[in-house]
Parts: structure tokens; sequence; C-alpha cells
């Protein structure tokens, strides 16, 4: 029998045709979602930070006439830091206020060390004194440019900062205006509009998964039971019976089921019939002796078995050919087929030799119905000449208890008893 639960069944197989690719493909839609989320969300925020960073300049432009240019304090490392004639150091007040409308960290940088910022640490320390990275140095105070960063470190925390430059009088680069966002408050963002993707592609992949599982157990459940039917067929179950469902759709499964059918009808009579005579075998006959007789037993019902057997077969194929035999044979099986229709069974139990099984009858009559069998025999003749086909049997009554082959002994001395007595006859008892 075909076992369903073995390690590599295709209905494990199948799953895992169904999973898989949805898992990956469920992976692969959230990452690219995420991905194209992040990239967007990055410029969106390197386009505020720009628009930050000139409107901070703006505003100073606004408030502070003149030029940004630095002086030394009083103290070693000490700067002042001036716009025109307005000294900045200390003056965050309007950074501040920045900083609270946009929701960002504004930082004034002489060279690339902070003079003026809002950011602090999450102790309160400010981060005035503090460098910035040294790719912003190069980029920015060495190269000139503004440049915007999605991974930079500002005060120890990763962060989206854009930095512009700012020049004096001479056009020399003398410090930076930076503006920047937490890189953690940006990834709460991403995840913000993430979220709601995952959890669409976990629901989609959940439904579609349902029905493909489903739909693929179905399949696997028909393909197993095809499977089983096909083992029946090996071992020699030729009647039994195609499950309803694989005949139930007009699919390849159908397809297959009927060609099962077919291939089951051939196979058994290949397999149970005799191929001259088309009446079942000797090999199909066993089986029905074995049945009657546990029927005898545990039903009590009654059975006659009769052997029969061609009279003179062999001078037949002598004289008139092996084609003229078969000839024979199968005008002989198609009387004994027509006489035991309603009656019983009959088989080509070897060469000229037949067996007929009456059931359900006591032996007198079955004896009667024998002989009327035996008078339609009579009636061949062999073509193009004079010469009667006749047959002897050999019939008695099942024994409830008793061995089938002693029943086939039993049938066989009556027919050496009718065949030694004249042929052409029946003995009975």
């Amino acid at each position: 029998m075909a076992n369903a639960d073995m390690k590599n069944s295709l209905k494990k197989q199948m799953l895992k045709i169904t999973l898989v690719p949805l898992t990956l493909m469920t992976i692969a839609i959230v990452a690219i979602s995420a991905s194209i989320v992040q990239k967007s969300i990055t410029d969106q925020i390197k386009a505020e930070l720009i628009h930050d960073a000139e409107l901070v300049g703006f505003i100073f432009d606004e408030f502070y006439e003149g030029e940004f240019h630095i002086e030394e304090g009083e103290g070693e490392n000490d700067y002042e830091i001036y716009k025109g004639e307005q000294l900045l150091n200390g003056k965050d007040t309007l950074m501040s206020k920045l900083s609270r409308i946009q929701n960002i960290d504004v930082s004034i940088f002489y060279n690339d060390t902070r003079l003026l910022t809002t950011l602090v640490d999450e102790n309160g320390n400010n981060a005035v004194g503090t460098k910035a990275a040294t790719v912003v140095k190069k980029d920015v105070i060495e190269g000139g440019q503004p440049a915007f960063y999605d991974n930079v470190i500002v005060h120890d925390t990763k962060s989206f900062a854009y930095y512009k430059p700012f020049f004096d009088e001479n056009n020399k680069v003398i410090g930076m205006i930076a503006v920047c966002r937490s890189g953690a408050d940006v990834q709460q963002q991403v995840f913000h509009y993430v979220l709601p993707v995952v959890g669409v592609c976990i629901v989609v992949a959940l439904f579609f998964g349902f029905i493909m599982v489903k739909f693929n157990g179905k399949l696997a459940e028909k393909i197993h039971n095809m499977d089983r039917y096909m083992n029946k067929l090996a071992n020699g179950e030729f009647d039994s019976e195609m499950p309803r469902e694989l005949m139930a759709t007009d699919d390849e499964i159908k397809s297959l089921a009927t060609d099962g059918k077919k291939m089951a009808k051939a196979l058994k009579m290949l397999v149970e019939f005799d191929a001259l005579t088309e009446l079942n075998n000797r090999r199909s006959a066993d089986k029905k002796l074995e049945e009657i007789r546990i029927k005898a037993v545990e039903m009590g019902m009654k059975y006659c078995v009769c052997i029969g057997d061609i009279d003179f077969f062999k001078k037949v194929n002598d004289t008139y050919g092996h084609e003229m035999g078969d000839v024979i044979l199968k005008s002989v099986a198609d009387k004994l087929k027509k006489g035991m229709t309603g009656k019983g069974f009959v088989a080509r139990w070897g060469g000229e030799e037949f067996l007929l099984i009456f059931e359900n009858r006591e032996l007198d009559i079955a004896n009667r119905e024998l002989s009327m069998i035996l008078d339609d025999v009579r009636t061949i003749y062999i073509p193009k000449t004079d010469k009667q086909v006749t047959m002897s049997f050999g019939i008695t009554a099942l024994v409830p208890g008793e061995s089938t082959d002693e029943s086939l002994n039993r049938a066989d001395t009556n027919l050496y008893a009718a065949k030694e007595s004249g042929r052409n006859q029946i003995i009975c008892k």
C-alpha cells in the first residue's frame, strides 16, 4: 500500500513548493517596499534639511546684517562668531525657536568646531566645542560645497544632516551652518509607513497561502488515492472501485483515472481470462473455488463442481491442425458460457479441460442442467466434416468442511470414469 506519511511524500513536497516561494516572495516584497519607503523618506528629509538650512541662512541674513566672521576671545581656543556687528555666541534664542518649529537641530561651526548649537545629549550636555566628522570637514570645509549625509555621526548619534559652508569677505570658507535630524526618529518614521505594508503583505500571503495549501492538499490527496488504486491493481485487486473524487473534475486526474480503469480491465483480461476462449483462466478459477468453499462453510450454500474434457481433442489437432483445434476450443467455450449463464461459473482449466461451478444447486439439478449443456455441445461439428464434437464430464457436490482439492479430485475421478466407460457422457456422484 502507498504510504501517505512517507518522508518525501508528494503532499509534503507540494506544501514546500507552495509555502517556500510564497514566504520568499512576501519577504522580498516587504524588503523592497521598506527600501522604497526608506529611499522616499530619505529624499524627502534631504529636501527638508536643505530647505531648513537655506531658511536658517535667510533668517540670519534678515535679522543680522553683515558677513560672518570669527574673532579670538580672551581665553585659549576661545572664539567669538559674529554676523556683522552682532555676536552670536550664547545668543541661541533664535536658533532654539527654529529648532522647535522645524523639529531639527541647528549648529554653527567655526572651521569644523561647533560654536553655537541646539544639540544636547541625553544628559542635557550642550554640544558646543564638539567637532564635525572627518568626512564633513573634507567635503564642506575643504571642498567648499554643501553636502547631505544619511548616516553621519552627530554628537555620538547617527543622524541625517545637511552642511552648508559660509564664507568671509574674502570668499574663504570659515565655517558651516548644519541642520540635522536624529536617525532614530527617521527610522521610526520609516517603520510607521512600512508597518501597514508589512501587515497587508502578511494578510495577503496568508490568504493566498491558505488557498494554495487547500488546493494543493486536494490535488495531493487525489494523487494519493490514485496511487492507492494503482497499488491495488499491482496486488491483483482488479475489481477495486475507482475513488469517485478522481472522476469528479474534468482534468488530467480524471484522464489518468480513466486510463487506470482501462488498464485495470486490460490487466484483468490478461491475468484472469484465457485469451483464446475469453473464459476465466485457472488462476481466477482457483480464487473462485476458495470463495465458494468459504461461503459453503459460513453460509451453508450448496455448490457442485464439474470438470469437462473435449473427447479425442488430440486427434483433432493431429488431423486438422492446431488452428482447427483453436476453432473447436472457442466453439465449445461459447456453448459452455451460454449454458452456464445464470447458473454459475465456467473457466478454462487447462488445455481442452474446463471447470464448471454450479451455484446454490443440489447435485441432481446441476446434473440435469449439465445434460442440457452437453446436448448443446453435441451440435458442434468440425467445419467441412461430419465429425461431431463431444465432451465427457465428471460432476460432484461440494461437501462443507472439505478442501477444494478433495472436491476437485472427486470430480476428476468421475471424469476419468466417463472417459473410460465410452466418453460423451456425465458421471455424477
